[in-house]
Parts: structure tokens; C-alpha cells; sequence
């Protein structure tokens, strides 16, 4: 079999199973999220740019379901897949290898992304990751065409789409400002500083301003919370600590298998890497990711989500490493052993998603946080109809995602004083407030005290127990609160 033969076998086999979750399962927090940007169209959003939401708006206009919601993840997915096939394809046929290994080194490299848990994740369950690492993909073989070309002879379309995919990058994630710090690096590395001096930079820098504008105007309207958010975000603990860097290393570790993580490093390690052209091109896009996250990470232990882009550029070097060593034996099996260990492990937790086939003792379902959300609010709809509540409150954004989703349209508020993105789409609740709070059982700290955004009290009304196989699974509690104050 080609290797496009197989890489296309490959993508289709993941597509359908993620197709099948798509159907089976109810969303996370995240993906709950991001499908209410799409109900609520805006310029841009609190906590994120606006690309996120631009995408979901078509399919929450015309399929607002949970299978509807994944439609576009699928998709980009399966378009990251290509991206990343073409890229090695691309770039190492023109370091000297032959057109075949470049498109062997394509389809291992699919095998790497796919067996990783997180991206795999990321194929049905839409994050600003996904998008961002589309685009930057895309301006890898962009910036890997005008490095073919003298200076002076660049393709003014090239300038174009530098500008433009910079642009997009910016409008799918604020970490894109990473770009900017590697294609300085790669101007600097290449000798090319004569590109400041190119007409076409400066188009394509007009281009890229000129997209961002929605992201500056939503701002502008609404006292720059989402810049003074990500300011404070970054930058809001004054100390750093060893053991939230060491933290947040093992869990990349884990999400992105031992085998990525660990000749991802060596490659960023590897002096011949930053010798040849196509390789230090993507080191080049990676390393001011990973020095960003390695140095935020020790004020604030970093998700592994957020590294996702580095990790995708590394994975074409880690494929071609394995690729030229193939013919060593015990390279060759280790890999392989260990490549077929990471899918079954990845097929088996995603099965979890599926069904709750694994005997978990009650309330201890690793799942539980993700679990049972339609079905609460269901019955809070319910209970909320039986005492003739008002509004609905839950503690904090991750449940009102969930909340929001499955009761649209109707409003829910936070108890809980945190800035988030519901307040600029539902209107606050009043000084004295009643209402019924839903409350996961295994969250026990409830809003209730002196502190603002809190109750003056609340008492409990009702429970709902979710059961899978005989198991509890998670308990959701109802109160009847009174006295909401901020």
C-alpha cells in the first residue's frame, strides 16, 4: 500500500469513530461552551477570539445538538491530518530525501497524532487549538515557499497569504501572537532581515491588523475585558514554583504519550535539527510555544491543551527519526510496541466515552464531571416549573457551559464572583434573589455566606442519583437558595 493509500484508510477509520462518539455522547464543558458562541454571535467573546464561534455558528443555526456541535471539529480534523501529511511530504523531499520516505515520514506522522489521546480528543471536541494549528500549518508551507525564493523575487501572493494566515491565526487564539516571535526567528536564521524591508511584508502586515479589527472593536466596546482577562491570566501569580512547572510536564507527558514527549524534547535538543532548513523551520514554529507554556506554567500550572501546537510541529521530526532508524531493530519494535500499546489505550478510553463498561466503584467514575448534565436539567426544569423558581444558578462557568447547552435558550446565572463570558449574554441577577441552585454532588463548596455573589442561604430539595451498569455514577443535588447578594 502507498502511503497516501494509507494515510487515507487511516483518517477514515478515526473519522467514523469519532462520527460514532459524536452520536453517543453528551458534550464537555468545553464543547458546550464554544456551541454557545455560536448561539450568541458576537465580534469576538470574553475569554477567547471570536474564531471559535464563527465556526459553530452555521451548524448551531441549523443543527443546535450535541452531534451538531462536533460536525465542524470532525472536519478540521481531517483537514489537520492532510495538513500534517503534506507538511513532511513537503519540506523534507526538499532537504534531500526521497519523494517516498518524505511521504512515509507523512503517514507516520498521522500515526503519532492519532495514537495520542488529546489530539484525538481534539478531533471530535472543537477547541481554539484546532483551528490555530490549521493555520499554522498552512503557514509553515507558506513560509517554507517564500524561503525557496531570493528576497526580491518573492510571490506577491505569498506576501497575501502570509498576511492573511497570521490574521486567522490571531482570530482562533491569543498564543498566535507565538507566530509573530518564529517568524522572527526564522528571518533571523535564514539571514533574510532584507524582508523588512519588502513592500510585501508590509501588505502583509496591513492584512493581518485589518483581521483582527473585530477582536480591537469588542474590546474597545467593552473596556478591554478580554485583553485585562488574558493580562491577568498570564501574569496574576508573582511566584514561581517548581512543582506547577514539574505538574504540568508529567501531564503532557501523559496526554501526548512518552514517545512524543520525550524525543519531542530531544529533537528541540538535536544541533542537526537547526542546520537543516525544513527542520529548524519547525523547531523554529515550536519553540516559542514551549518557552511560553515551560515559563508560564511555573506560576500557574498549564493545561496540556495548550501546548498542542508545539507538540503537532515536533511530530513530523519525531516521525523522521524513527523513519531513518527504522532498519535498527530494537528502535523499530520499541516503536512499534509502543505505538500499538498508546492506540489500544487511546481506543479504550474513548470507548469509556461510549459506555462505562469498566467496573468503577460508586462515585469514583473518572468521568463523573462530564456525566449526566441533559438529565439534570431536565429535572431541574422540572423542579423549577414545581416551585415556581424564577432563575436557575449553578457555582461556577464550567456548569453553567453545561446549563446553558442543554436548556437553551434559557438564561443562567453564577453564583460566584469570577468574571466570565455569561454576564455579557445574560443580564445579572437582582440584589435578594431566589432561585435553585443545581449543585454536583462531589462539589461541596456551596455559595453560601457574606461573600459577594453568594446566597444567604440555601437548603437542599431534591437529589438525582445517575447509574450506568449498577454503578453511581454522580449524584446532582437541588437547593432552594434565598438572598443572592454581590
Amino acid at each position: 500500500m502507498r502511503p497516501a493509500s494509507a494515510g487515507i484508510w487511516l483518517v477514515s477509520i478515526v473519522t467514523f469513530l469519532h462520527l460514532i462518539l459524536a452520536f453517543h455522547t453528551e458534550l464537555g464543558v468545553d464543547e458546550a461552551h464554544y456551541a454557545l458562541y455560536g448561539l450568541h454571535p458576537d465580534w469576538s467573546y470574553f475569554d477567547h477570539p471570536p474564531m471559535v464561534g464563527w465556526l459553530q455558528i452555521l451548524p448551531m443555526a441549523l443543527i443546535p445538538t450535541d452531534w451538531g456541535a462536533r460536525l465542524v471539529p470532525i472536519a478540521l480534523f481531517v483537514v489537520l491530518n492532510f495538513l500534517l501529511y503534506r507538511v513532511p511530504e513537503k519540506l523534507f523531499s526538499a532537504d534531500g530525501n526521497s519523494r517516498q520516505d518524505a511521504q512515509w515520514i507523512g503517514f507516520w506522522s498521522l500515526i503519532l497524532l492519532n495514537s495520542s489521546t488529546l489530539f484525538s480528543l481534539m478531533g471530535f471536541g472543537l477547541l481554539p487549538d484546532l483551528p490555530l494549528m490549521v493555520f499554522t500549518l498552512l503557514l509553515v508551507l507558506v513560509v517554507h515557499s517564500m524561503l525557496q525564493h531570493p528576497s526580491g523575487d518573492i510571490p506577491l501572493r505569498l506576501w497575501v497569504f502570509l498576511g492573511i494566515l497570521v490574521g486567522l491565526a490571531a482570530l482562533a487564539k491569543y498564543t498566535a501572537v507565538t507566530l509573530v516571535a518564529s517568524l522572527m526567528l526564522v528571518m533571523l536564521a535564514a539571514g533574510r532581515w532584507d524582508w523588512l524591508k519588502a513592500k510585501g511584508l508590509w501588505l502583509a502586515v496591513a492584512i493581518a491588523l485589518l483581521l483582527i479589527t473585530p477582536i480591537l472593536y469588542w474590546n474597545g466596546i467593552h473596556d478591554w475585558a478580554s485583553f485585562q482577562y488574558q493580562i491577568e491570566h498570564g501574569a496574576g501569580k508573582n511566584q514561581w514554583l517548581l512543582k506547577n512547572f514539574i505538574r504540568s510536564q508529567a501531564i503532557q507527558l501523559v496526554s501526548y504519550t512518552p514517545l512524543i514527549y520525550f524525543i519531542g524534547y530531544w529533537m528541540l535538543m538535536k544541533p542537526d535539527n537547526y542546520r537543516q532548513q525544513s527542520s529548524r523551520l519547525l523547531i523554529l514554529f515550536a519553540l516559542p510555544v514551549i518557552l511560553l507554556f515551560a515559563w508560564g506554567s511555573g506560576f500557574e500550572e498549564s493545561l496540556p491543551h495548550w501546548l498542542s501546537l508545539a507538540w503537532l510541529l515536533l511530530i513530523p521530526l519525531i516521525a523522521k527519526t524513527l523513519w531513518q532508524r527504522r532498519r535498527i531493530s530494537w528502535i523499530k519494535y520499541s516503536a512499534a510496541g509502543l505505538l500499538m500499546l498508546f492506540t489500544a489505550l487511546n481506543i479504550s478510553l474513548q470507548s469509556l466515552l461510549y459506555s462505562f463498561w469498566y467496573p468503577f466503584q460508586d462515585n469514583e467514575n473518572p468521568f463523573k464531571t462530564e456525566y449526566g448534565w441533559p438529565q439534570a436539567m431536565q429535572k431541574a426544569q422540572q423542579l423549577q416549573k414545581q416551585h415556581g423558581e424564577e432563575r436557575i444558578f449553578v457555582g461556577n462557568w464550567s456548569y453553567a457551559s453545561r446549563s446553558a447547552w442543554y436548556l437553551k435558550p434559557q438564561a443562567i446565572f453564577i453564583a460566584n464572583s469570577k468574571q466570565t463570558q455569561f454576564p455579557f449574554w445574560f443580564p445579572q441577577a437582582p440584589q435578594g434573589a431566589t432561585g435553585l441552585l443545581v449543585q454536583p454532588a462531589y462539589d461541596k463548596e456551596m455559595p453560601v455566606g457574606n461573600q459577594p455573589y453568594q446566597f444567604a442561604s440555601c437548603h437542599r430539595i431534591d437529589q438525582l442519583s445517575l447509574r450506568e451498569h449498577d454503578r453511581l455514577v454522580v449524584n446532582y443535588d437541588y437547593y432552594r437558595c434565598e438572598g443572592f447578594h454581590y
